[in-house]
């Protein structure tokens, strides 16, 4: 364990697809078994769409609340910093990037504690194929597992889910639970909306995430980790174009990494930003006009492995876009 992640965790995997049961390492933590039914599911789907995926992690939020209060527990606030990296994480199991396991998970839960201080965290897993409701199938299996159904019942106040599937229709599910610090409210956990709802800002960047990765990934690249940390620099430059303090420019970029650099080692990091007005899907914009344009879809593809998003909207109605690609060594 490094040292900078002392706080206690718990992790459960549940795998629906073959017939063989194998135990699952918890990172030297409590370990649980992977829960694999003996029945044979129906021919795969095809891969499903980003709105689809994201009813899927909206029943399992609502089934998951359901089973608590059925048993007299509090539910579980959705946060969509950790649903960020629930969803980066089944992304990259889908893509064969990394296993079918909880790897990585301590540096999700650094992430999440940037913005997110917690006291707690546990982790929950599935992957199944070819089930009609592959929602019910993923939230039984965890309630009738010991390790799952701790998590599940567990002394938390947070949540977060990322469903994502493979080429093969196979999907992936990640959710992750988190007992907050009191308070609740992180210094670092800035209001980046001066006009509006914080939150449908952070929809945007999420979105915005999700589609540069799509990109990456069917161009055979790994995603990339939305870092918090650099978020927070994406945000600032944003507002700041937006609120004309910043010419619509890469001026300050410098000053820019050696923020970033002061947080987060680097070798190298890259800035493509967008401006736009009067559309009704902003982010699509955005991204399609990177991919279109050979600089920045040049950042997009580059030998990066951190990023962070930040938009910003002024009274005006013009969106600014401010996404930061890093290396970290």
């Amino acid at each position: 364990m490094k040292s900078f992640f002392k706080k206690p965790y718990r992790l459960g995997i549940l795998m629906l697809v073959s017939t063989s049961l194998m135990a699952c390492s918890s990172l030297n933590y409590s370990s649980f078994a992977e829960l694999v039914p003996s029945f044979s599911p129906s021919p795969s789907p095809s891969p499903l769409d980003a709105a689809t995926l994201q009813v899927l992690e909206n029943k399992i939020y609502q089934q998951v609340n359901r089973y608590r209060q059925s048993r007299n527990l509090s539910p579980l606030l959705l946060n969509r910093a950790i649903s960020q990296q629930a969803r980066l994480h089944s992304q990259r199991m889908a893509a064969g990037l990394v296993p079918f396991s909880h790897q990585d998970f301590d540096q999700r839960a650094q992430t999440i504690g940037v913005s997110v201080p917690y006291q707690a965290v546990g982790e929950n897993l599935a992957v199944n194929q070819g089930y009609d409701d592959p929602v019910m199938i993923a939230v039984d299996g965890w309630i009738k597992s010991q390790g799952h159904r701790e998590n599940i019942e567990g002394d938390f106040d947070s949540t977060g889910i990322g469903v994502a599937t493979d080429n093969q229709g196979k999907l992936y599910f990640t959710q992750i639970f988190l007992k907050r610090q009191s308070p609740a409210v992180s210094p670092n956990h800035l209001s980046y909306d001066p006009i509006g709802n914080q939150s449908f800002f952070i929809t945007l960047e999420e979105n915005t995430n999700y589609q540069v990765n799509r990109y990456r990934i069917s161009q055979n690249l790994p995603p990339l980790r939305l870092d918090a940390r650099i978020s927070h620099e994406a945000r600032l430059f944003s507002q700041k174009m937006a609120n004309q303090q910043a010419p619509f420019s890469h001026d300050g970029f410098e000053g820019r990494v050696k923020a970033v650099q002061r947080k987060i080692p680097l070798e190298k990091m890259g800035e493509n930003l967008a401006f736009m007005k009067g559309y009704t899907d902003p982010v699509s914009v955005a991204v399609k006009g990177w991919i279109n344009s050979p600089g920045h879809q040049k950042n997009m593809v580059g030998d990066y492995n951190l990023t962070g998003i930040g938009i910003a909207k002024n009274n005006a109605g013009e969106y600014y876009f401010t996404q930061l690609f890093v290396k970290k060594r």
